[in-house]
């Protein structure tokens, strides 16, 4: 019983240096005019954006293709591998995929009449909040 509470008291005193040295030793709560909140802690995350203020079908080639790598790896290489020329761990290689299967895939989760799927697995949901962005999928995918 000894034993446990010194183990107890060993990880309290451990926790508690741990989170003083992630500090810098201040009172938070005492306002300090040499401590000024820095811009990344007070500003929110910023979105992934397009590399243009233009709209969609007004981009440049190499602004889409930019634009379509910023969505796939913000969207598809959780499925997906990073290199769309490689199988990733549930979603098959997509490198070279056409605009009409990227639209059927990512609007209604479905194929185009005719296509044969690689895998014969149903895993893929539709993304239709990337309508604005098959373009720019296409020609990052489509080199």
């Amino acid at each position: 019983m000894k034993i446990v509470s010194h183990i107890g008291r060993l990880g309290l005193a451990f926790v508690s240096l741990a989170l003083f040295a992630c500090s810098d030793g201040e009172d938070p709560a005492t306002p300090s005019p040499a401590r000024k909140p820095t811009p990344a802690a007070t500003a929110p995350a910023a979105p992934v954006a397009p590399e243009s203020d233009a709209p969609p079908d007004e981009r440049s080639p190499q602004q889409l293709t930019s634009q379509g790598r910023a969505v796939y790896m913000s969207n598809c290489i959780a499925c997906h591998n990073m290199d769309p020329k490689l199988d990733g761990a549930l979603g098959p290689a997509v490198e070279g995929s056409s605009r009409e299967l990227l639209e059927a895939r990512i609007m209604r989760a479905a194929y185009p009449a005719g296509y044969t799927p690689k895998r014969d697995s149903k895993v893929m949901i539709a993304l239709p909040y990337l309508s604005n962005e098959i373009d720019a999928l296409t020609a990052y995918l489509n080199p």
